[in-house]
């Protein structure tokens, strides 16, 4: 096990050659990772997490070695692994899309890479008499393989080998798997075997990219749970890419939120969600996203909208004293609005649309003022609320703002306003 370094870590591409660029275009690089500074620890579940294109999957091959540094270095342990090749990294990867052999049996798939490892040396002279060369036992083995249990020979590294791929099976519940070929398996199936192989290596760290992407949702909650459970159970230094914030939340010690192929934050799941640092993380995590309001702020605490007006706690008078007779942001989470009743304060809206869940429901809204038409430029809201109440499309509500879940951002940098008591 070993803690994972990444200093300055740059990764860029030549663009595309075509008739069509221009020698400007031709000369510039396209930086797709720019100042990636982190230290996983030692046996941490490390979660890189954000949209399509934002370089957490490249960062993840960099570490790797599978794809070459532009700047910066990348430490396992106490190595600097720049310049070594994949397999000299002891780190072991889980693809998206399972990458096992078809024409090998489960048990052979997980063995692979233990028989790779062992026949490293295979040219390496004999020290003593009574042992037999690496190359004549994997002649021997290779030869009666096929022939009936009692006549194949199994050499000693062979027997070792077997050992451990049934400990790691037993592990992952799939011993009974273990003589199939992987076109006989389910997509949960295939994925453990792919754990599996990973597993059966011991390595330093373990890279997982989108493992779990495949799977359908009930099958991805039962081996998210797995996931978990495993690494904890082995301890070692993990690194999971996913796009699904629910994933992120849900497995991650901490998670590094990537966006345009840098970290906009870096912390636990439940200071992610409480505190993001800016408003693209504030959107990201949560499900239904943050809603967004423009609203004019006047010292020392009154929000002011044209359809709304509130008074804010005491603890963000300090925190916003520069922002008097401006505009700012306000950011509130779909749970943290509820259905009230007409009061200044409260936000008029009209139903846009219902998704009944059964425990509770999802409204979208529109910010409309009584008795006026809804205006399709009006702010659009999502509401969580309980199904207690039957709803209907076009039907007027207000909705009070849980006072202690009320977010700020700054309209120019979008970078979060935090108030006295929380920073």
């Amino acid at each position: 096990m070993a803690q994972v370094i990444l200093e300055n870590v740059y990764k860029s591409f030549p663009p595309r050659k075509g008739e069509n660029n221009t020698a400007q275009e031709r000369a510039d690089n396209i930086n797709v990772l720019r100042r990636i500074n982190l230290t996983i620890a030692d046996g941490e579940f490390m979660v890189l997490v954000g949209p399509s294109g934002c370089g957490k999957s490249t960062l993840l091959r960099l570490i790797a070695g599978l794809e070459t540094l532009t700047g910066g270095n990348i430490l396992v342990g106490d190595r600097l692994v720049n310049d070594l090749p994949p397999k000299e990294r002891d780190i072991a990867m889980v693809f998206q899309n399972y990458a096992l052999y078809p024409h090998m049996t489960v048990y052979d798939n997980i063995a692979f890479g233990l028989r790779r490892r062992e026949s490293r040396g295979a040219g390496e002279p004999v020290s003593r008499g009574d042992k037999m060369p690496n190359w004549v036992e994997n002649l021997l083995g290779g030869g009666t393989r096929k022939l009936p249990k009692g006549l194949r020979y199994v050499s000693p590294k062979e027997r070792l080998i077997e050992t451990q791929v049934r400990s790691v099976a037993q592990l992952l519940q799939i011993e009974m798997l273990l003589n199939r070929l992987p076109k006989q398996l389910s997509g949960g199936q295939r994925q453990r075997v792919a754990l599996g192989r990973a597993i059966a290596r011991n390595p330093q760290v373990f890279l997982m990219d989108e493992p779990l992407s495949n799977l359908d949702a009930k099958l991805r909650a039962e081996t998210r749970a797995q996931i978990v459970k495993l690494q904890r159970q082995l301890g070692t230094t993990t690194i999971y890419v996913t796009h699904d914030q629910t994933e992120a939340m849900t497995m991650g010690d901490r998670i590094a939120i990537m966006n345009q192929g840098q970290i906009q934050q870096l912390a636990s799941p439940l200071e992610l969600y409480n505190r993001p640092a800016n408003r693209f993380v504030a959107e990201f995590i949560g499900s239904p996203p943050m809603n967004f309001i423009p609203v004019e702020f006047s010292a020392p605490l009154l929000i002011t909208h044209p359809l709304f007006r509130f008074t804010l706690p005491e603890n963000w008078a300090k925190a916003l004293q520069k922002y008097d007779k401006q505009t700012l942001i306000l950011g509130i989470r779909p749970e943290h609005l509820s259905l009230s009743l007409p009061a200044t304060k409260n936000l008029p809206v009209k139903v846009d649309l219902v998704e009944n869940l059964g425990n509770d429901a999802f409204l979208s809204v529109r910010l409309t003022a009584p008795e006026s038409p809804v205006d399709s430029s009006a702010p659009y809201l999502q509401v969580r609320v309980p199904t207690d109440r039957q709803l209907s499309i076009g039907e007027q509500l207000w909705l009070s703002l849980n006072p202690d879940k009320i977010h700020l951002f700054d309209p120019e940098t979008e970078l979060a306003i935090f108030p006295a008591n929380n920073s």
